[in-house]
Order: C-alpha cells, then sequence, then structure tokens
C-alpha cells in the first residue's frame, strides 16, 4: 500500500510539473488555461456538481453566498442475470451550503446534505458539509474536508455505479485537481469510516486519481465574434468559439479501496482492492453557430485492471470495454434553456474483474467478491461478454435540470438483460445575502 500511495504522488508531482511549464507558456493570454473538452461525459452527467472557478472565487471576495442545490430522482434496476439484485430508491436530496469568499483565492462553505427516501419515515442520511476551497494558481484547485465527489470523478460504469450518487452522496476528505490545456486531473481521498482506537470493526477509506493527457488536437477557429456560444448547458461546456475540434487523448485512472487498520481489534484480513485504466479516446465536435447546436462523437478503447495488495488472496482480473458515444445539444442563450439527447454503445470483456466502486453488471467471479459480496454469492462465470447502450435526454430551463435515462446490459452467456431507468430533476442556484 505505501509503494503505490508513493507511486501515485510521484504520477501527481510528474503531471504538476508538466502543467507548470504549460501554465508559463500561457500566462500572457487573458483567457483561463482550459482543457477544451473538460466536461464530463458520463450518464446523468448533469448530476455531476462543477468545480469552483476563478471567476466565481474573484466575484464571492468578502460576500456570504447561499447556494441551494435540490434534486428529485426515481432510480429503478431491473436485473435478470444472477449478478446482483434489483431494488427502486424514489426519494429527493437536498445540500443548502452558506459559502464565504475568503480572498480571490479561496473560500469557506459550510451546510448540511439531507436525503428523503419515499417509504422511509425518518431520512436517509443527515451528512454535514465542511469544506476549504483554495485555488493557489489558475489551474489548481485544492479542497480540503467535503470534497465534489460522485459523477464528477468521471470514472465510467465499470468503476463507479450510478446508485452511488443517491447512496453515498458525500465524500470527505483531500482533493486536488489540475485543469489545463494538455492535462486535466482529479486526485481524491475520501475516508469512509474513521476507526477509534481499539474499536472492532476496521478503517474504510478510498483513494483514486484520474487524468487526461491530451496529445494531438486540431480545431477550426470561428471568424467571426458576433455570436459567441453559450458557457452553459446539460451537455456541452466547450469553451473555444470553434467550428470543428478533433482530439485525441490518453484518460486513465488509479484506485485503491483500503479496508483494515493498525488499531482494530478483529481478526480479519486487512484487504485492499486496486483498479487501474488505461486506453485511447477520440473526439470530434462540430458546431453550427447559426442554430446554436452541436454534435459530438466520442470513440473509448480503455483497458480495465483489478488485483488485490495480497495476491494470495486473489489473482486479480481485467477487462476491455470499447464504445462509441453521440451527443446532439441545442443551446438557445436568449431564453436560456438547452438539451441535448446522448446514445451509448459498447461491448464489455470481462475477466475475473471487480471494482469496489463499480456497477455489479460489470463484475465476473473472483475470489474476493465471493467472500465479501453477499451480492454476489451466485456469481460462477470468470468470463463476461456483454452489449451495452444507453440513451438520456436532458434538458435545462434557466437553474432547473431534467432528465430521463434508460442503460440495458445484455449477457452474451446468458442471454438475458439487466436495465436501469431513471428520472432526475435539479435545481442550483446562488443567493447573495451580503
Amino acid at each position: 500500500m505505501r509503494a503505490s500511495i508513493l507511486l501515485l504522488i510521484a504520477f501527481l508531482a510528474g503531471g504538476l510539473a508538466m502543467a507548470q511549464t504549460n501554465d508559463t507558456i500561457t500566462s500572457g493570454s487573458t483567457g483561463h488555461a482550459k482543457h477544451p473538452f473538460k466536461s464530463s461525459l458520463s450518464n446523468m452527467h448533469t448530476l455531476a456538481t462543477p468545480s469552483v472557478s476563478e471567476s466565481n472565487l474573484r466575484h464571492g471576495i468578502h460576500h456570504l453566498i447561499l447556494n441551494v442545490d435540490a434534486s428529485a430522482f426515481f432510480y429503478d434496476v431491473e436485473n435478470a442475470m444472477p449478478f446482483a439484485k434489483g431494488f427502486t430508491i424514489t426519494g429527493f436530496r437536498m445540500a443548502p451550503t452558506l459559502n464565504y469568499g475568503i480572498n480571490h483565492r479561496s473560500r469557506l462553505r459550510v451546510g448540511m446534505d439531507l436525503t428523503l427516501f419515499a417509504g422511509m419515515d425518518t431520512l436517509y442520511s443527515v451528512r454535514p458539509i465542511l469544506s476549504l476551497i483554495y485555488m493557489p494558481t489558475r489551474w489548481l484547485l485544492i479542497t480540503a474536508g467535503t470534497i465534489n465527489g460522485g459523477y464528477h470523478h468521471d470514472l465510467g460504469l465499470p468503476a463507479y455505479d450510478p446508485a452511488r450518487w443517491i447512496t453515498n452522496p458525500v465524500e470527505n476528505g483531500l482533493q486536488i485537481e489540475t485543469d489545463t490545456r494538455l492535462w486535466n486531473s482529479d486526485t481524491w481521498l475520501d475516508w469512509e469510516h474513521y476507526l477509534k482506537p481499539w474499536t472492532p470493526d476496521q478503517e474504510r477509506f478510498t483513494m483514486g486519481s484520474r487524468h487526461e493527457f491530451s496529445v494531438f488536437r486540431s480545431y477550426q477557429q470561428y471568424k467571426s465574434s458576433s455570436w459567441a456560444m453559450p458557457m452553459s448547458g446539460p451537455c456541452i461546456n466547450y469553451r473555444q468559439y470553434t467550428d470543428k475540434v478533433w482530439e485525441l487523448s490518453i484518460p486513465m485512472h488509479f484506485l485503491a479501496s483500503h479496508r483494515g487498520g493498525e488499531v482494530k481489534t478483529i481478526d480479519t484480513n486487512t484487504v485492499t482492492t486496486f483498479n487501474e485504466r488505461l486506453g485511447l479516446r477520440l473526439r470530434y465536435q462540430r458546431n453550427n453557430h447559426t442554430s446554436g447546436s452541436s454534435h459530438r462523437l466520442q470513440l473509448d478503447m480503455p483497458f480495465y485492471f483489478y488485483h488485490l495488495e495480497d495476491s494470495q488472496l486473489d489473482n486479480g482480473g481485467k477487462g476491455l470495454y470499447p464504445s462509441l458515444r453521440y451527443e446532439f445539444s441545442h443551446n438557445n442563450p436568449n431564453e436560456q434553456r438547452s438539451w441535448c439527447l446522448h446514445t451509448t454503445a459498447g461491448f464489455w470483456h470481462g475477466d475475473h474483474y471487480f471494482s469496489h466502486l463499480g456497477a455489479p453488471q460489470f463484475f465476473s467471479a473472483n475470489s474476493y467478491s465471493l467472500q465479501h459480496l453477499h451480492t454476489s454469492a451466485t456469481l460462477n462465470e470468470d468470463l463476461r461478454n456483454m452489449i451495452t447502450a444507453d440513451i438520456a435526454f436532458e434538458h435545462e430551463f434557466h437553474d432547473l435540470k431534467l432528465g430521463i435515462q434508460l442503460n440495458a446490459f445484455y449477457d452474451l452467456t446468458f442471454h438475458k438483460a439487466d436495465y436501469i431507468f431513471a428520472f432526475y430533476m435539479r435545481f442550483g442556484g446562488d443567493f447573495v445575502i451580503f
């Protein structure tokens, strides 16, 4: 575990040096050095909360601002394959926070996350939100306390289960984010369970680091300045005024989920699971400046890996998940409304694959999951071949967002399909108190 942490620190330090060089080169420009495809393409990505921007910090100096973030959701999982049980959750989540601008580079955030599930007489969870946010340079953001998690990590279904946004909404620890023209990243520590000395329990935490490096990019600049693409929308947040864009990038991530602790008193194994992703990503985007619409294609070829720190407990596994995504969006800045339709088709090949945070539809039979996961007691396939598809529609009008989504997973061995249906509404806004 210590060697993995040192490797992660060294990898991040190398990326920071690269970003510092890029920041120096572009320091004469007036705009914030941004990766052109920074916006997430995860399913239901309207549920991803954007990071605090340089403009937010600058305009919030010595102001107390109330931020209201409220979501209503319906999430239904229908499983026909014997890998996990189906379930349905409908409810409401609200996270009001008070934000005080300490200076032009930092902010204090205090609030509460409240989650209600329909059918329960009490709240499902009540979690405090306490954060200090610091942006020492225009490409680096540090958050301590309650971090920006969930869909914001942009891990993909094999490594992140969408249901965690509902059942595990708050992550606490430390987060470092970078955003340059060549590199964007999210490195975080989520401490899930603190272990008091001599407690008959285990500490639990997850450490992750996601990176995307731009290898090649070619874009055609839009000549006229009379029309500007909107800076918001449920799908695209592209910051360059362009007609066509091609980009080849290398996305990767590293995850480590630890269960153990040196002061535990129970006689159980100390287990650390590791997940890595490495692949290529090709994007193409075409903007119609007359109609305010955009077309976007994305081809992903990622490899996923799983193993344990103790190789005697499990031999590990791997997976391949090529996918093709198409997205169409239309933005009307005059009426402050936008909508988009996006669909994805992919093929999953898994061999003894498992991820502590991942969607169970992608799991294979392996020693760890058979021993530690009740939902995997009936797993009997170590090789998985599965066709996946999803379609989603999202709409935004002023500060209200609405989305509907359907995911399908068809297993070529069992010849059965699992489905996920989701509907959500989300309201978010800032109100200046003084």
